[in-house]
């Protein structure tokens, strides 16, 4: 992998049940479910593959949701994805509600800590803290790093700006306005380009991280409501947006010039991206169930059962 970011694979699928507090194994060519584990602390939220594949981490974010989490967790549960078992966890305590985990280039895992927040850079073979840098905001909920580990990005559901983050210095350089606030954030695989999700309009904010300036606002086609989740696929040749509220999902081409509309099952989140390079699989929170969609046609192929309410999943 070039990007630990940007993971695709066909061996399996892995998928974080939120709502069910779950963690699912799929069938990489059917979808079906294979394997479920249980009994964590609640709940599950996110998953992030290690660059070798071999483990992957998912953070334990409280019972609640984003604004109203009045008991946050503070654990990392780590699965071994060749046993496909739980095989530990690591604690973000004293800072709470780990959130959004993205890789540095040198394996490097920075996960943000809602309630606190902290971006936190750990050291994930030891479960260990290794720096702590204030976001500056307890909304941020998300976060992106650039392939060289140079910025961090982050958006804030709630305030009314992304933040950057130098990595080099470990501390916040720049506020991106955001004036409704922000759902989702994406980084194209080149770290050119950062996609920022108006959290009250159908829009995307574009940003060209060499400035860290706006340079576009691009209306959703099609859609009524907000978006939340953004992401590129791993070639860059698409961008995914997800409408929750929608449910719809919008396939942008690389230039972000042609939007294609898919209609999704109820409460479309997080996606994974098969190395196929054209199939994409979207998790379907409110109905239990995963979609897979073909990125060059623009199509849903097929909807399949998928535990109690799947948020993230990703394959490797």
């Amino acid at each position: 992998m070039a990007d630990a970011n940007f993971q695709t694979g066909n061996r399996g699928v892995i998928a974080i049940d939120k709502v069910g507090n779950q963690v699912l194994f799929l069938d990489p060519n059917t979808y079906a479910t294979t394997l479920t584990l249980d009994g964590f602390a609640p709940r599950v939220h996110e998953v992030s593959v290690s660059p070798d594949q071999t483990m992957a981490y998912v953070p334990i974010y409280g019972d609640g949701i984003h604004g109203k989490n009045p008991r946050p967790g503070h654990l990392v549960a780590v699965f071994d994805l060749e046993k496909r078992r739980h095989v530990g966890d690591f604690s973000t305590y004293p800072y709470l509600a780990p959130h959004g985990l993205r890789w540095g280039p040198r394996g490097e895992l920075y996960c943000v800590c809602e309630n606190s927040g902290a971006i936190l850079e750990m050291d994930a073979k030891l479960g260990t803290i290794k720096n702590v840098i204030e976001v500056g905001s307890n909304k941020a909920h998300r976060i992106e790093v650039t392939p060289d580990g140079a910025k961090l990005y982050s958006e804030n559901e709630e305030d009314t700006f992304g933040s950057v983050i130098d990595l080099t210095v470990g501390a916040r350089i720049k506020k991106i306005p955001a004036p409704n606030g922000l759902a989702g954030i994406g980084m194209s695989p080149d770290g050119k380009t950062v996609v920022l999700v108006d959290a009250k309009l159908p829009e995307i904010i574009v940003v060209d991280t060499a400035s860290d300036e706006v340079v576009r606002t691009i209306r959703l086609d099609g859609h009524d409501q907000a978006a939340q989740i953004a992401r590129y696929s791993p070639d860059g040749r698409y961008l995914v947006v997800t409408s929750f509220d929608a449910p719809l999902a919008t396939v942008f081409d690389a230039t972000l010039g042609t939007q294609s509309l898919l209609h999704l099952g109820q409460g479309p989140m997080n996606m994974a991206f098969h190395s196929d390079g054209r199939t994409v699989v979207i998790a379907n929170q409110n109905e239990g169930s995963v979609s897979i969609c073909d990125l060059e046609k623009a199509e849903v192929l097929r909807t399949v059962p998928a535990g109690v309410g799947v948020e993230a999943l990703s394959f490797y």
